[in-house]
């Protein structure tokens, strides 16, 4: 949301019209999440603003009753995509893994995991092109980024949950932490800002510096528009939807009733219209706001399955996992 909040318009709305000015510090969703009181306090924090429905819900669990006037809403949203070059994206629809459906590819995320990365197998053994090494999919840290910690949730899902609609018990997430630390550990050195990660994939060769990629929906969309040369991008990157995926929730949790006025200055019709047309944020807040033909060559889907987050205990235990191994069992 950096450059959202950075963006001229939005400041001079926010402004003019609400009389609000927001001065911000970026942090990682959990980091703010588990900031204590006193912390909160110390910091002069009116409020915080994850980007993940299961921060806001660790917030909660950890805070219960210690905010007399706190108050929380979503207000944008950005789905969970893996980003793939044209040489991965044909190999997986050969491997029957990845079907399109309307304008979008849709990727069966169970079966690549459980049967593919799990297994170790190598992009050689699907005949892509000249992609070489284990098929696994990058990510920014998840333990610093919450676009890699919704991949991890994700990943988490489809090893511990039978069903893969069905967000895991803690009992069926704690059999698969073994497994989502060895994730964790072959992924090496992590970026860890969502936007500096994407950026990163693309500067560094796309495809073949990692052949597939976990991050937003919103971001290509941003690159689009205020990035430049979407051209290149309509050649080299493909977006493949999980099924199911994880809805990246972008919710403010208002400390006091100061702050609760921004959240209803971010419901303002021109901010959230220009959050999707700008920036690629769904509007959480009026689907009429999504009006997918202002982006007519790029093939995003009208809508698709998703799979709850994971609650607060499922959440710290896989987190905990990630920041220290002795844990994941």
């Amino acid at each position: 949301k950096t450059a959202l909040m950075r963006d001229p318009e939005v400041i001079k709305i926010l402004d003019k019209k609400y009389n609000i000015t927001v001065k911000w510090t970026s942090m990682g969703s959990y980091d703010q999440v588990l900031l204590s009181k006193d912390d909160i306090a110390s910091r002069g924090f009116n409020c915080l603003w994850p980007s993940s429905a299961s921060a806001r819900n660790v917030f909660e669990a950890t805070h219960r009753g210690e905010f007399s006037d706190y108050r929380a809403e979503t207000v944008l949203q950005s789905p969970e995509v893996i980003y793939a070059g044209p040489q991965g994206t044909e190999a997986l629809t050969k491997a029957g893994l990845v079907t399109k459906q309307d304008k979008h590819h849709v990727l069966d995320f169970k079966a690549l995991l459980n049967d593919h990365i799990v297994p170790k197998k190598q992009w050689q053994e699907l005949k892509a092109g000249k992609l070489r090494g284990p098929i696994n999919v990058s990510s920014t840290d998840p333990v610093k980024s919450n676009s890699g910690f919704t991949l991890a949730q994700l990943e988490l899902t489809m090893l511990a949950s039978a069903d893969p609609y069905q967000s895991p018990s803690i009992a069926e997430a704690r059999a698969a932490l073994p497994t989502m630390r060895q994730l964790y550990d072959a992924q090496g050195l992590q970026a860890t800002s969502s936007d500096n990660g994407f950026r990163q994939w693309l500067t560094q060769g796309g495809e073949y510096s990692a052949p597939l990629y976990a991050g937003y929906e919103s971001q290509i969309i941003q690159q689009m528009t205020v990035g430049g040369n979407p051209e290149h991008l309509m050649k080299n990157v493909m977006m493949l939807y999980p099924d199911p995926t994880v809805y990246s929730d972008h919710p403010i949790l208002a400390i006091d009733n100061d702050a609760q006025r921004l959240i209803e200055a971010m419901k303002d019709e021109e901010i959230q219209k220009l959050a999707w047309t700008k920036y690629g944020f769904r509007s959480s807040v009026n689907a009429a706001y999504n009006d997918m033909s202002v982006f007519e060559t790029l093939p995003l889907a009208e809508q698709f399955i998703t799979v709850p987050a994971p609650n607060s205990e499922v959440t710290l235990a896989l987190l905990e996992c990630l920041r220290d191994r002795t844990t994941c069992k």
